[in-house]
């Protein structure tokens, strides 16, 4: 991370949210923003982009996760990635 960064943290409402598919999903969606997207539980930190990481996350319903997004489309990235992990409709732009 860079400059400013636009960061937030959620409680995780979504069920298996850090769960095989659900994982994939988020890092599919993530890697459709040009801008870095980490997550940090607690100690952790993983990079949304890259399924293996999300999934090491092992968050469960009410984890507090820190989405942090740094570049050009950051904003709508933390939207979106928080929209999943409280279990939310995504935007349509996606």
């Amino acid at each position: 991370m860079r400059g400013a960064v636009v960061e937030v943290t959620i409680a995780v409402t979504a069920g298996n949210a850090f769960q095989g598919r659900n994982s994939a999903r988020l890092a599919f969606t993530a890697n459709q923003f040009e801008c870095e997207i980490l997550l940090t539980s607690g100690p952790w930190v993983a990079n949304a982009k890259r399924v293996m990481e999300v999934m090491r996350l092992s968050a469960r319903v009410g984890t507090h996760i820190r989405i942090q997004a740094d570049g050009a489309d950051e904003a709508a990235a933390v939207v979106t990635i928080a929209a999943l992990l409280r279990g939310e409709a995504l935007p349509k732009a996606l």
